[in-house]
């Protein structure tokens, strides 16, 4: 039987999917007792997640001046997409010959992200879905390399990353379609294992946001600090 969540756990879940989802926004007020009442719990749970997620980055604790969700650290998205890249281009290689299984997995993963750009939805729901979909894309890469232990612990380092995913995303619909049109060469690159392919548009597929950067940062530049603000 699957063992249910305590409070604690439950609000730790919800809060770090709101800040990773920008349903909670960088530099946000977090009150403890806001927060408590709003989950219906007593304040020991909350503390204990807040923990949990300063452990991880995503709040900060200022003595004195109260938690604020954190600010999205330029820095370490760049060492996350330097990993990243020289991870997965190596991890695609260890695939291997896919089975007529795994190809229609890839393919119908690629399916679903084309099905909802057909749909009307509105951007910022567009995007978190999307993301979500992206998430899977590369995670089923990853499992099926046999890496998944790999993917699990790169997706917990990347809270500011992601984050910027969001960011990227949300404002224009034309963004999305071409991560989707590079869903699609990745895939095919991988069916038939054409690894130079993979080489040339990995990096390019993977550093997409940071091109993006100078523009999402003029536009709300409260929401980030990094080692290019300081004079």
């Amino acid at each position: 039987m699957k063992k249910r969540p305590n409070a604690s756990d439950y609000v730790y879940n919800e809060i770090k999917k709101e800040i990773m989802l920008l349903e909670l926004l960088p530099g946000q007020t977090v009150n403890e007792i806001e927060t408590a009442d709003r989950f219906h719990v007593s304040r020991t749970p909350i503390r204990d997640a807040f923990r949990r997620l300063e452990v991880e980055g995503l709040i900060e604790v200022r003595r004195g001046n109260g938690t604020y969700v954190s600010l999205i650290d330029i820095d370490e998205i760049d060492d996350i997409i330097y990993m990243r890249e020289i991870l997965e281009r190596a991890i695609v290689k260890e695939i291997g010959p896919l089975s007529k299984s795994q190809e229609i997995k890839l393919e119908l993963l690629l399916s679903k992200q084309k099905k909802l750009l057909d749909i009307d939805l509105d951007e910022l729901t567009l995007s978190k879905k999307f993301l979500e979909l992206d998430n899977e894309l590369h995670e089923t890469i990853f499992r099926m390399a046999n890496k998944i232990n790999v993917w699990k612990r790169i997706s917990n380092d990347r809270p500011h990353y992601n984050r910027l995913r969001v960011l990227t995303n949300l404002y224009s619909r034309h963004e999305l379609e071409k991560l989707y049109r590079e869903h699609a060469l990745i895939i095919e690159s991988i069916i038939n294992q054409d690894y130079k392919k993979l080489d040339e548009f990995y990096k390019d597929h993977l550093y997409r946001g940071m091109d993006s950067l100078p523009g999402i940062i003029s536009k709300n530049p409260e929401y980030f600090k990094g080692s290019i603000f300081e004079s």
